[in-house]
């Protein structure tokens, strides 16, 4: 587990990533606010960069010889965040506004792709690796970066579909999150000396946490509340998102329950605050929720097999990390 002071170095060493390429310009000021960095705010949980750490450590690498590698992560997830709350219209995230909701669409579009930037500098010109290793991580970071972008296409395109299959929404995931889990793994086996064969078993693990971690997510957005998810309770359903509980609910035998969230999803519009109760009420009583942490639990089993096939993680913490950050209640 990343003990304390590692976690306090990775905070300092994000914040000094980005300050590098700070030029005292609007944008630079407008990603600082995103972060939260200078106030008290809520901060990310710096999940993938942690994750990152955990492998690198199990590969027996330092925690400080990784860090570069784990901001630059870290950088391309908030990147993606800023793009997608443009996207998706929110106008909060952790408790306050958007960046596009304070300074407006424009500027949110630029500061998301100035910050896209810096995650690969910041591997580029910090990390001490090898030029062809830090040849081979900057491949593996842009290649999840294509990979987020076709499953943010496919959810995009999913707003208007009258119907999401299972396996077209396990398309999605598998790029729009599970991607970058796979390639933190990754990237923390390579930071240790790792094979590209053994580092790419990690990623693999990886790409499993992330199906857990969205499927998770998918229950927080649709049952979380505000405290825990700093959105309004309801809010994938509101914006009538495919998630796992409805994918699998309409997946279902016929039912009074199921036709009414076959009827409001089929109109492609915004779901009404009534239309949202009832929504979720029937997804409750289809069993919905419960089904969507099985999967989950699945996952994490599947992840547990993985290891054992592939003699990765053989101490177990990189599994543990995962299963005590997957704990989220709704």
């Amino acid at each position: 587990m990343n003990s304390p002071a590692t976690l306090d170095s990775l905070e300092a060493a994000l914040e000094r990533a980005v300050a590098r390429f700070d030029d005292g310009s609007t944008t630079s000021a407008q990603i600082r606010y995103h972060f939260g960095f200078g106030e008290d705010a809520r901060r990310g949980k710096r999940l993938r960069s942690r994750l990152l750490l955990e492998v690198a450590e199990e590969e027996g690498g330092a925690p400080q010889e990784a860090l570069e590698a784990g901001c630059a992560v870290e950088i391309i997830h908030e990147f993606s965040l800023i793009h997608d709350d443009i996207e998706d219209g929110d106008r909060l995230r952790r408790g306050r506004e958007t960046l596009w909701s304070r300074y407006g669409l424009a500027h949110g579009i630029n500061a998301g792709d100035a910050l896209c930037s810096v995650a690969y500098l910041t591997l580029l010109e910090g990390s001490s690796a090898a030029p062809g290793r830090k040849l081979a991580m900057n491949r593996v970071l842009l290649a999840a970066h294509l990979a987020m972008c076709s499953g943010q296409g496919r959810d995009i395109a999913f707003e208007t579909e009258p119907r999401v299959t299972m396996e077209d929404y396990r398309a999605m995931i598998g790029g729009k999150t599970a991607a970058l889990f796979g390639a933190a793994c990754e990237l923390g086996a390579l930071s240790a000396g790792a094979s590209p064969e053994r580092a790419g078993a990690y990623a693999q693990l990886g790409v499993a946490y992330g199906v857990a971690f969205q499927i998770e997510d998918d229950v927080l957005g649709t049952w979380g509340d505000s405290a825990t998810t700093g959105k309004p309770c309801g809010a994938d359903l509101a914006k009538r998102k495919w998630t796992f509980p409805v994918v699998w609910a309409l997946a279902g035998p016929p039912s009074a329950a199921r036709a009414g969230i076959a009827a409001a999803y089929a109109r492609g519009t915004a779901l009404t605050e009534s239309d949202v109760t009832a929504t979720m009420a029937a997804l409750e009583l289809l069993g919905a929720r419960a089904a969507a942490l099985r999967a989950s639990r699945d996952e994490l089993r599947q992840a547990d097999a993985l290891t054992d096939a592939r003699g990765i993680d053989r101490s177990g913490r990189v599994r543990g990390f995962f299963q005590r950050a997957a704990r989220r209640v709704a």
